[in-house]
């Protein structure tokens, strides 16, 4: 009989006892003892038997197909996989093509019937195995997770073998630092990986070979292993909250027996502050996840070898909807920055007009309009305080305000039985009733929101009270500057539309920050002649009108 030997040998195995010359030896007693022919041979070392995208398998399917053989000879059934389904599967492809599997320690031959049960029973064990010692690593690798755990140091980082400490390799780490100044100073991906590849500065696959002699994984580009810093390489950098001293475990989850691979809810990661040295401060981090945020959001685009103008993606055209685009003029040796709208800017005045206006002048707009946001951010505050003194007055009233909502939401679900009811019987009105369902529904959400915001009060008011305190901070720090850095601008300004009016640009700014809804009107000096305030229960957007001349 013509047959082919298969061996295999997996990373979790004794290897003493199954070492690949172990099992040669014995297939090849074997052929000789029942005096078959061995055509050939293939094996796979190292390689886990739950799956058959293998080497040594490859060449039997080969083999298999050019009809040289008649039988594959294994030591045993578990050499071949251990993946019941799929063991199963391959020999049944093997019976088809009139080839059997002789396993040598088991005494099983796959052509014999009376086997069938065997080999049934014996895939059940296999696979069992694999799957319970996966579990087994799976339970220890999770607790060293929740203890928190760095196999592999990320870039700027060392572990000492010895005392397993993490300390910061400060070459690498004044790259880390760089890197996330550039990009929020303005720089885009394309442009901060153009600076630091001019600049010679080293990848972290260099540091990797150096301090580890390891190489990259192979899921990296295979550009990133010679030496050249890539967007994708910066952009992981800056995702990694690694760097302000933050270790995050259990990301992911992959079953490599079942191919699966699956995002873990943050809630359910395993968190330890100050496990590192932090290398950037917290604020600058969250600045750099915001902006990776928006500027996808938005769209944001610039040259590898130029900073991203600060209004790109924030100004739009109040008449058409376009977005600006952003020009540098020259004049007199100044050099300065233009806003035009898009439209214009690419068909002409027959689809819109230019509405162009100057970089400092957003700014100056901007920067006043902060001043004045902070003195109601404060006033705000102060209402925050006073909706807690009137909450603990009527804290004793609380339960029957609730129980007062209760009952209505109860008598706002019988209307809505009775509206379907006639909506059944009254389909020309079905309109109407849809209207009266919507109401009624819209009026249950909100005395449901009612009733948590009430049983929840304390947690609210504090997360309200923080939420006011941070921002009335950043303020501070904006103008105690003199100026509003670009990660700040976009934390802040949600759009700026601006439009013509009377022969004069109408300028609308919206932010993000929920301080306080009013209107201020300004003269062509930029001279702000009239305020308008109203503070609403739920801060709204704040929106400033601003006149100025539109340029000729």
């Amino acid at each position: 009989m013509n047959v082919w030997l298969y061996y295999r040998l997996s990373r979790d195995e004794d290897e003493e006892l199954n070492s690949l010359t172990n099992q040669r030896k014995i297939l090849l007693d074997y052929a000789e003892q029942k005096g078959h022919a061995v055509i050939g041979e293939s094996f796979d070392d190292n390689v886990s038997g739950m799956h058959f995208n293998r080497e040594g398998i490859n060449r039997i399917y080969e083999t298999v197909e050019s009809g040289t053989i008649e039988a594959v000879v294994v030591k045993d059934l578990s050499r071949l996989g251990r993946h019941r389904t799929q063991t199963a599967l391959f020999i049944d492809y093997l019976r088809e093509n009139n080839v059997r599997v002789l396993s040598v320690t088991e005494n099983i031959d796959t052509a014999d019937e009376n086997d069938d049960l065997l080999v049934g029973f014996k895939g059940l064990m296999n696979d069992y195995y694999a799957r319970d010692g996966g579990r087994k690593v799976r339970t220890g690798f999770r607790q060293k997770q929740k203890e928190g755990m760095i196999m592999t140091p990320p870039f700027g980082y060392f572990k000492d073998k010895n005392t397993k400490e993490i300390v910061i390799v400060e070459e690498a780490a004044e790259t880390v630092r760089l890197i996330f100044k550039l990009y929020v100073d303005g720089h885009g991906l394309k442009a901060v990986a153009k600076i630091l590849n001019d600049g010679g500065y080293k990848t972290p696959a260099y540091f990797q070979k150096k301090l580890l002699n390891k190489d990259v994984p192979s899921t990296w580009p295979s550009i990133s292993k010679q030496g050249i810093w890539l967007n994708t390489t910066v952009k992981r950098i800056l995702k990694d909250e690694i760097y302000t001293g933050t270790l995050v475990n259990h990301k992911t989850e992959t079953n490599r027996i079942n191919k699966t691979f699956k995002f873990v809810p943050p809630d359910e990661q395993y968190r330890h502050e100050n496990f590192v040295p932090a290398l950037v401060t917290r604020e600058l981090w969250e600045q750099a996840q915001f902006l990776l945020a928006d500027r996808q959001e938005k769209n944001v685009r610039s040259k590898a070898n130029q900073k991203i103008h600060r209004y790109t993606g924030l100004t739009r055209c109040e008449k058409c909807g376009s977005q600006f685009t952003a020009r540098k003029r020259k004049w007199k040796d100044v050099t300065r920055v233009e806003y035009i709208c898009n439209a214009y800017h690419r068909y002409g005045k027959q689809y819109c007009s230019p509405n162009t206006i100057r970089e400092e002048t957003l700014d100056g707009l901007i920067f006043e309009e902060l001043k004045s946001v902070k003195w109601m951010a404060k006033r705000n505050w102060q209402n925050i305080e006073r909706q807690v003194r009137e909450w603990a007055a009527q804290k004793s009233n609380i339960e029957q305000r609730i129980s007062s909502l209760t009952s209505r939401i109860v008598v706002l679900e019988n209307e809505i039985d009775g509206i379907l009811m006639e909506r059944i019987h009254d389909k020309a009105n079905a309109e109407r009733y849809n209207r009266m369902l919507e109401k009624r529904e819209s009026d249950i959400a909100k005395a449901r929101e009612q009733i948590e915001d009430f049983q929840n009060m304390d947690t609210t008011v504090q997360k309200k009270k923080a939420e006011m305190k941070h921002s009335i901070d950043l303020l501070d720090e904006i103008i105690t500057s003199g100026g509003i850095s670009d990660a700040h601008l976009r934390m802040l300004v949600d759009k700026v539309l601006i439009g013509e009016v009377d022969g004069k640009l109408e300028v609308e700014i919206c932010l993000k920050a929920a301080f306080m809804q009013h209107y201020d009107v300004y003269n062509e000096f930029m001279e702000r002649i009239e305020s308008y305030e109203e503070i609403p229960y739920t801060f709204e957007k704040q929106r400033v009108m601003a006149g100025v001349d539109s340029p000729a």
